[in-house]
């Protein structure tokens, strides 16, 4: 009974992270953190790769903060270098690199702060500010005049300043904590 409840509950998820609805593909991706993220690594990677929908990889993206497998992290840096992916899932593979990566992440997410897609640079403004990557300030401060806003949240501007604020208040030089968390776990 076990071994079928170990197998059909992580399969449960997956399938309803693939299917038609929204709000069902990321209601599972919040449970990949009830089970082994990383035996779902594999499966999470390919519906982040074909996903039908972009909303499904976009899922993938999000539940992969859950897994700390090295595939993960180049998956989600995959993701955020292709230009041809939606920006909706190119924004979500950046801000879950907050909590999985290794320390040439910041580099590519400084190059990808200067991204055409307004989302995109908004979660990678996201992602830096947590890292508090100091290197992004300058190209923190040029984004300080965008004001398109992304939906259901605030303008890159202002995501921006927020970065900013963060990569400031810690100019103690201290490292970034989540490559320190990453490196443990690889």
């Amino acid at each position: 009974m076990r071994a079928w409840l170990a197998k059909s509950v992580p399969n449960a998820i997956i399938a309803r992270l693939s299917g038609s609805s929204l709000i069902d593909a990321f209601e599972a991706a919040k449970q990949v953190g009830n089970v082994d993220g990383n035996a779902l690594a594999k499966q999470l990677i390919n519906v982040l790769r074909i996903g039908r929908r972009p909303f499904n990889r976009a899922a993938a993206a999000y539940a992969m903060q859950a897994v700390s497998s090295p595939s993960v992290i180049n998956a989600l840096e995959r993701t955020v270098r292709n230009k041809s992916e939606n920006p909706d899932v190119r924004g979500h593979a950046a801000e879950t690199l907050v909590h999985r990566h290794r320390k040439s992440t910041h580099s590519l997410l400084l190059k990808t702060l200067q991204d055409p897609s307004k989302d995109v640079r908004f979660w990678c403004a996201f992602a830096l500010g947590q890292m508090r990557e100091k290197r992004a300030v300058p190209i923190l401060r040029l984004l300080l005049s965008d004001h398109r806003q992304v939906r259901t949240f605030h303008s890159v501007a202002k995501e921006a300043a927020d970065a900013i604020t963060e990569i400031e208040k810690h100019k103690s030089g201290q490292r970034c904590l989540y490559c320190v968390r990453s490196a443990r776990s690889q």
